[in-house]
């Protein structure tokens, strides 16, 4: 996330020079961690935390455990819990009430579950969380898909509205379908390679517009 801070010393991340100004720093204390801990109400979907000075933001549902919530309050907690969609919000309602945070949802997704979340979107957005993240409504997989923008590290948290096929190749939840994003995550070897998969599959994506 901050190479400029950050090397890889002996298997372990460690710091090889303080920041020298300001954006260096912002870099430094950012942070993206995989929660693990899926869960079987969300059908085994991914969730993140992403630390950031103002407020770390949790990204679709975890299962909720004692331990896991301990590691996020070791963190700094979170001050927002963004819902891509409907069906991975699992234990929102746990981690609401230990993390005392806002829960923000497309009110095209909000069900008799999710009534009560702090934060309903409306409309089609694009919409701000903060001076770093944008959310933008991306229906397909549900009406209410929205994916979350990291603007600083150029991060795109998709939800389900992006997947990959069989065939390793990207694809995007176009119709209305609920299927697609739960199962194992895509590994790329390096930025290189996961650059060049985005690029074909928009190439692909302008080519069918085209014809």
């Amino acid at each position: 996330m901050a190479p400029e801070t950050f090397k890889r010393i002996d298997g372990f991340s460690a710091v090889s020079k303080q920041p020298s100004c300001q954006e260096e720093r912002l870099k430094a204390l950012q942070g993206i961690y995989h929660c693990g801990y899926h869960s079987e109400r969300t059908y085994g979907a991914t969730s993140y935390v992403i630390v950031h000075p103002e407020g770390n933001i949790l990204v679709d549902s975890p299962r909720y455990t004692e331990r896991l919530a301990g590691k996020i309050e070791a963190l700094g907690g979170a001050r927002y819990m963004f819902l891509t969609h409907r069906d991975d919000v699992g234990d929102h309602d746990k981690w609401s009430k230990r993390l005392r945070c806002d829960r923000i949802l497309h009110s095209k997704d909000v069900e008799v579950s999710t009534a009560d979340v702090e934060m309903q979107l409306y409309g089609d957005g694009p919409w701000d969380i903060g001076t770093h993240f944008e959310l933008i409504h991306t229906p397909g997989h549900t009406r209410g898909s929205v994916c979350l923008f990291y603007k600083p590290l150029k991060v795109l948290f998709t939800g389900d509205h992006l997947a990959n096929t069989p065939e390793s190749t990207l694809t995007i939840s176009e119709e209305y379908n609920q299927v697609s994003g739960h199962d194992r995550r895509v590994k790329y070897r390096d930025v290189q390679e996961k650059n060049s998969a985005l690029k074909a599959f928009l190439a692909s994506k302008i080519q069918y517009s085209m014809a």
